[in-house]
C-alpha cells in the first residue's frame, strides 16, 4: 500500500473547510495505492468543500445521484459541496487514486466554465501529466513553502482545466463511446449471469438498441456474435474449473449454464477438438511431468 496525503490544516471531524474570502483554496490533497482490498470512503451529508479524483488505475465503485457506479481508471469523480459521497475499491485487483479538496468563492465558477458542472463522472482517459500535477500539488501543501496557498490553487485550476481539455477531446467521438458503454453495458451483464439463459432480445432491450443494430455492433467491437460470444465465455468457465476443482462433467455443465451433460460435451468437443473428459485427463498429465 502507497499513500500520501497533506493538509492547509488539521481536519480532524472529516468535515473540510469553506471559504469565501479566497477566489480558490486547496484544503487537502493525497494519493493512495491499495494493492488489497480496503473498504470504502462513506460521508452521507458530504464534506464543506469540494471534492475532486483521478482514478488513474484499477476500478472503483462509486455512488452519484443516488445510484452506484464502477468506474475504471482515467475517470474523474467530483462531489460538490454537502452532496453525498461513496467511494471505494470495487473488486480485489490494485487500485492508484489521486484527490483534492477544495473550496473558495470561484469554484463554482470555474467548474462551470470547465464543463465540469453538470455531473459527477467524467471519463476523460489513463495519462501521465494529470497525476504529475496532483504530485506538483501535493508537496506544495505538504511543504508549506512561502505562498503556497496560491502556487497550490494554480496547481488545482491547472489540473482542473487540463480534465476540461482532455474531456472535448473524448466528447468528439461522443457516438464511438456510447456504442463501447452500451456493448460494456451488455458484456458486465454476460460475465455475472453467464449460467442463466440469456438471450439476444434481453441484452438489446438492456442497451435500448434494436436486436439488429445490438448484434452489429457486438460483433464489430468483439469480432464475434452475442451467442457465440456466450458460448466462449462458458467454455472458458468450463475449462478454468476443470483446472481448479474436482467437480464431475455433469456438476460442471450445470454451473455454467447446461442442464443437459451430453449437449454441453457435444459442444466442448466441437470447439476444442477434444471432449471434457479428455480435457481433465489432458491437464492432469501435464501437472504430473
Amino acid at each position: 500500500m502507497k499513500y500520501q496525503s497533506a493538509y492547509r490544516l488539521p481536519d480532524i471531524d472529516d468535515k473540510g473547510y469553506l471559504s469565501r474570502e479566497e477566489y480558490l483554496l486547496v484544503n487537502c490533497a493525497g494519493y493512495y495505492e491499495f494493492d488489497e482490498p480496503y473498504g470504502a470512503t462513506y460521508r452521507k451529508y458530504g464534506r464543506k468543500d469540494y471534492y475532486l479524483s483521478y482514478n488513474s488505475n484499477g476500478i472503483m465503485k462509486v455512488k452519484a445521484c443516488g445510484d452506484m457506479y464502477e468506474i475504471e481508471g482515467g475517470t474523474v469523480l467530483i462531489y460538490k459541496p454537502s452532496e453525498e459521497q461513496y467511494y471505494g475499491q470495487a473488486n480485489k485487483y490494485p487500485i492508484s487514486n489521486y484527490w483534492v479538496h477544495f473550496t473558495g468563492y470561484g469554484a463554482a465558477e470555474l467548474l462551470l466554465k470547465a464543463n465540469l458542472d453538470n455531473g459527477n463522472i467524467f471519463y476523460i482517459d489513463i495519462n501521465n501529466e494529470i497525476p504529475v500535477l496532483f504530485e506538483k500539488l501535493i508537496n506544495e501543501v505538504d511543504e508549506k513553502k512561502y505562498n503556497y496557498e496560491y502556487t497550490s490553487a494554480a496547481f488545482l485550476l491547472n489540473i482542473i482545466f487540463e480534465i476540461s481539455r482532455r474531456l472535448r477531446f473524448t466528447s468528439a467521438n461522443k457516438h464511438e463511446s456510447d456504442r463501447e458503454k452500451r456493448i460494456n453495458q451488455s458484456l458486465s451483464y454476460i460475465h455475472k449471469n453467464y449460467s442463466k439463459d440469456i438471450t439476444i432480445t434481453e441484452l438489446s432491450n438492456m442497451t435500448g438498441i434494436t436486436v439488429n443494430y445490438y448484434s452489429n455492433v457486438f460483433k464489430e467491437l468483439t469480432g464475434v456474435s452475442p451467442k457465440q460470444y456466450i458460448i466462449n465465455f462458458r467454455l472458458q468457465k468450463a475449462k478454468e474449473l476443470m483446472c481448479n476443482t474436482n467437480l464431475n462433467i455433469r456438476q460442471i455443465a450445470s454451473l455454467i449454464g447446461f442442464d443437459d451433460q451430453l449437449y454441453f460435451s457435444r459442444l466442448f468437443r466441437k470447439y476444442e477438438n477434444l471432449s471434457p473428459l479428455d480435457y481433465i485427463k489432458n491437464k492432469a498429465n501435464s501437472d504430473s511431468i
